[in-house]
């Protein structure tokens, strides 16, 4: 892999990758603005609320390394097609059947087909584009440039035109990655590669796949990617369930929430493109943490700001932090492992992102319907940066963790 690193990737491929990235990777902001604007449509308590932004994550905990291991066994391109497809139609149904039930299993069902797909889109990042961290910068600015303009856009619709706008709005957007995906040549994203299991190109599940992928956390740098992933979840899962709540009950309108979650993808995207540089001047590992610490601890503030400019600020902070986490993350784990690796080290990823994603915002709902909303920011993010020092301590004082493993 090492003489693969330094050959440029033609232009065109790298295009088509950022292409992706700039739609899938950045659905799960679009329905951060809205679902829990739906939730309170429909009449849903605080502690429903939570549930329903938490029942989005289980289907990608138990099968996202499932969907790993598809990536690596059919390829990416086609993947990511049947995915997105599937989960543009599907989006289409959550105003169709208005009932708490009904959008508990939607987002599940969704939550699995976006977050394979953005699977797949680091996957090709990871093997496609050799996992470089100036590469995978420049894939995670072209995510963050459809967060920036994505979450804006579906607010305005939905201020202007109403819940079914904004879910075609979002379904759109979901079938556009599909066909951005298309355009991948067939011989370098739909042949499998030489690995033992693609000798049976099952579609099911299988012990064997998930036990291959868990042993990938003897690496020291996967664990680390892993254990900082899930800390990270602190920040992602207030911003994407009471974050919302609490700026609409200040006074705030959907287009204005649109646009502060818009301001940190903006600031991400400008961010993310100094990952190269920046992993060049100082340690990957603790650059990680350090960013990880910000992007926690700019949301966790919000309760004690008010102001339209204030609280720009604090999301740009949680951008640039944002923007800079995520690239180091998917760079030092996807070096981690082989080509043949690359779908389901992002699978594993994944699965703590969102068992994470599932935890804060169930948790928050609990502790807001005891020690009220504006302690649950304070509750979740002292935890969160508390375990990130944690885990800085360990790689600092860990002496050959940089020169043996990463």
């Amino acid at each position: 892999m090492s003489e693969d690193r330094g050959t440029p990737i033609p232009f065109r491929l790298q295009a088509i990758v950022y292409g992706i990235a700039f739609f899938a990777g950045n659905q799960f902001l679009l329905i951060s603005v809205i679902m829990p604007l739906w939730a309170l449509e429909l009449g849903a308590s605080p502690f429903f609320i939570g549930l329903i932004i938490s029942s989005r994550q289980i289907l990608v905990i138990t099968l996202s390394i499932h969907g790993g291991t598809l990536l690596d066994r059919f390829g990416p391109r086609l993947v990511i097609m049947c995915l997105g497809f599937g989960g543009a139609g599907l989006t289409l149904l959550f105003p169709v059947l208005p009932f708490l039930w009904a959008t508990m299993a939607l987002q599940m069902a969704t939550g699995f087909a976006e977050v394979t797909s953005w699977i797949g889109v680091q996957a090709l990042t990871g093997g496609l584009l050799k996992g470089r961290p100036d590469y995978a910068g420049r894939m995670t600015a072209a995510a963050r440039i459809g967060g920036f303009c994505g979450p804006i856009m579906v607010g305005i619709v939905w201020e202007s035109f109403g819940a079914v706008a904004a879910f075609a709005f979002v379904a759109g957007w979901v079938a556009s990655f599909a066909l951005v995906a298309s355009l991948l040549p067939r011989v370098q994203s739909d042949s499998p590669p030489a690995h033992a299991d693609t000798q049976k190109r099952s579609v099911l599940p299988s012990l064997g796949d998930y036990a291959t992928t868990f042993r990938l956390l003897v690496f020291p740098a996967v664990a680390l990617v892993i254990a900082a992933t899930f800390m990270r979840q602190a920040g992602s899962g207030i911003q994407s369930s009471f974050y919302v709540i609490w700026i609409k009950e200040i006074g705030f309108t959907a287009s204005t929430i649109g646009f502060l979650i818009g301001v940190s993808n903006g600031a991400s995207a400008v961010a993310a493109l100094t990952t190269g540089p920046l992993a060049k001047r100082f340690a990957p590992d603790l650059l990680l943490i350090v960013m990880t610490i910000l992007a926690v601890a700019a949301i966790a503030i919000t309760p004690m700001l008010g102001s339209l400019v204030a609280l720009s600020i604090a999301m740009g902070l949680r951008g640039i932090g944002q923007g800079l986490n995520f690239p180091l993350m998917l760079s030092i784990a996807s070096q981690a492992v082989g080509p043949d690796l690359q779908g389901r080290v992002a699978a594993l990823r994944l699965s703590f992102n969102k068992f994470g994603g599932a935890i804060v915002p169930f948790v928050m709902g609990a502790i807001a319907e005891v020690a009220g909303l504006e302690w649950s920011f304070y509750i979740v993010g002292i935890a969160g940066v508390g375990s990130l020092v944690l885990l800085g301590l360990w790689v600092a004082f860990k002496k050959n963790y940089r020169k043996e493993e990463i």
